[in-house]
Order: C-alpha cells, then sequence, then structure tokens
C-alpha cells in the first residue's frame, strides 16, 4: 500500500489527474450500475404482470383521489353527539357521547366482476369496525335540527390517481372537481352483503368473516397460526393486541345486483363504521392501532 502511495506521488501532474478520473468514474458505476439494474428488473415485472394479471383494483380515497387523503385521524372519546350545526343531542337530559366514526373510500376496478375487501387491525382499543355500501351525492342531504348527521362531507383535492380506469355512471360524479363538496351515505339499497338466516338485517352492510377470531376482537382462533405468521414470520415476542384480526367480504359485485358480464370500468363508495361500546373509551389511555385495507379479484 505505501509503495502504491509512494508511485502516485511521484507521478506527473496530468497522469494524477487521470487516474482520479478513472477512480471516480470506477465509484459512479458501481452506484449507477445497480440502480439501473433495478429499474431494468422493474420494467420486466411489470410487463409480466399486465401479462400475467389482465384485471386490476384501485384501491383510493373518496371520489378516486390519492390515498393519502383517507385519513383515520384520532378519535376524541369525549366528543358529543350533535347534528349538523354542533348543537349537543341529549338523551334523558344529558349530552351523548360518540360511539362510532365514519369514513370513506373508493374501489375503482377493471375487468373485474366480484372482488374482496379484507380488513387486517391491531386490537389496542375496544374498537369494532363494521363495512357499508355508500352513495356519492353532490347536494348536501338534508340535516334537520336535532338529529344526529347521518352522512360524510369530503372537500375534494384533485390528487388524483394515475393509471385508474375511466368510468362513469351514477355511482360516480366525473363532472365534480375541486372545490367542490361532495356527499357519502349508507347505500340501504345494496343487499348483496347480508348472510341469509343470519339475524337482523342493517341495510347496506356486508357482513363478512372473521378469518381468525370470534368476536373481532382477539386474535385468538387460528390453529396453525398462519394469519400471525404471515405478519409476523418466525417472531415470537407478541403482544395479545399486536396479533391483528382479519375480516373479509367477499364477492362484493361491481355493480350490486348485476353481473359485469362485459366486465366495464367501474367506481364504488364504501363506508367504514369505526365503533365502541359507550364508556369503553376514554382519553387518559393513549393507545394506537394500525388498519390496513385490502382488495382483490374473486372473478376475472
Amino acid at each position: 500500500m505505501n509503495r502504491l502511495l509512494e508511485k502516485i506521488k511521484m507521478m506527473p501532474f496530468k497522469k494524477k489527474n487521470q487516474l482520479i478520473a478513472a477512480i471516480a468514474l470506477t465509484l459512479a458505476l458501481a452506484i449507477v450500475l445497480p440502480v439501473f439494474a433495478w429499474f431494468t428488473n422493474q420494467k420486466k415485472a411489470a410487463e409480466m404482470y399486465k401479462i400475467e394479471y389482465p384485471n386490476s383494483l384501485f384501491l383510493s380515497a373518496a371520489h378516486r383521489e390519492d390515498s393519502v387523503n383517507f385519513e383515520i385521524n384520532g378519535i376524541d372519546a369525549d366528543e358529543l353527539v350533535t347534528d349538523y350545526w354542533g348543537t349537543p343531542i341529549q338523551s334523558n337530559g344529558s349530552d351523548q357521547k360518540i360511539t362510532s366514526k365514519y369514513y370513506v373510500f373508493n374501489v375503482t376496478g377493471d375487468s373485474v366482476d366480484k372482488f374482496t375487501i379484507q380488513l387486517a387491525y391491531t386490537t389496542n382499543n375496544p374498537f369494532t369496525y363494521e363495512l357499508y355500501a355508500a352513495k356519492e351525492l353532490d347536494e348536501e342531504p338534508s340535516h334537520p335540527s336535532g338529529t344526529e348527521v347521518d352522512f360524510i362531507e369530503y372537500s375534494l383535492t384533485g390528487e388524483t390517481v394515475d393509471g385508474m380506469p375511466s368510468v362513469s355512471g351514477a355511482s360516480y360524479h366525473t363532472s365534480a372537481r375541486p372545490p367542490a363538496v361532495l356527499y357519502y351515505k349508507i347505500d340501504d339499497t345494496v343487499t348483496e352483503g347480508w348472510p341469509e338466516g343470519q339475524g337482523t338485517y342493517t341495510p347496506g352492510r356486508y357482513y363478512g368473516r372473521y378469518l381468525n377470531s370470534i368476536n373481532g376482537t382477539d386474535a385468538n382462533s387460528d390453529p396453525q397460526n398462519s394469519y400471525y405468521e404471515m405478519a409476523y414470520s418466525n417472531y415470537s415476542n407478541t403482544h395479545q393486541d399486536a396479533k391483528p384480526v382479519y375480516w373479509q367480504a367477499a364477492n362484493v359485485s361491481a355493480f350490486p345486483g348485476m353481473t359485469n358480464t362485459n366486465k366495464l370500468s367501474f367506481s364504488r363508495h364504501f363506508i367504514l363504521k369505526v365503533k365502541w361500546n359507550a364508556g369503553e373509551l376514554d382519553n387518559t389511555q393513549k393507545e394506537t392501532d394500525i388498519i390496513y385495507i385490502s382488495v382483490k379479484a374473486t372473478s376475472s
């Protein structure tokens, strides 16, 4: 090493510059080539994806906007039930605290007739989750004084998702643009989510089934630990509430009540209801939960 340094010192100035340039180029190639190879592999993967899976599904915020706009913010356990103007709604002369919150998201697809929606969530808080079909409205629904708000108000941002198929029809208001406000309510005309013979049906709700839980609050009915391993692999030092519960609504139709024979593009909205029992949630326990929403085609 010392002899090499001595030889470099004795080199003419011009040769030293050439050597430094050669070393710099070698380093640049060492950095650039792996990056170039990554892009090359990505391009091939994308080509194979299109050949292997001709159908497509996109999960996004309301009105097909970028998913960054779908946020489940912190829930205030002391928030009161109010009407549209913020006036508390009383029961037996006392203010009521909320026991649920609603969030809207969108599923857009192409060449798909039916699909599955999956929820996977941790259980630190006493939350349960319900899924409903939703309808999009471009006019504000009526909201009589003294009644609880039954719709979600959403201000458009214009942050769209690249690559989504174009759609049209009553389920999607393509003319709406920022700064427009849209409104979402449970679509009580949709009845495909009810498993017949299983009690009272709430219109618009998808009842689905738990894959590894009995009550939705504990991941405890997976004797092979297959769902646990999907999340944590061989790691075993896990708190019970960090073990995700999996729930699925299968065979959700692209167009409820119809068969998408021609595999037309579609766009559907859903409402995720996060709920808890009165008195079970308080602001002294600062717990965080993670929920993943995913979709997959069940027929092509």
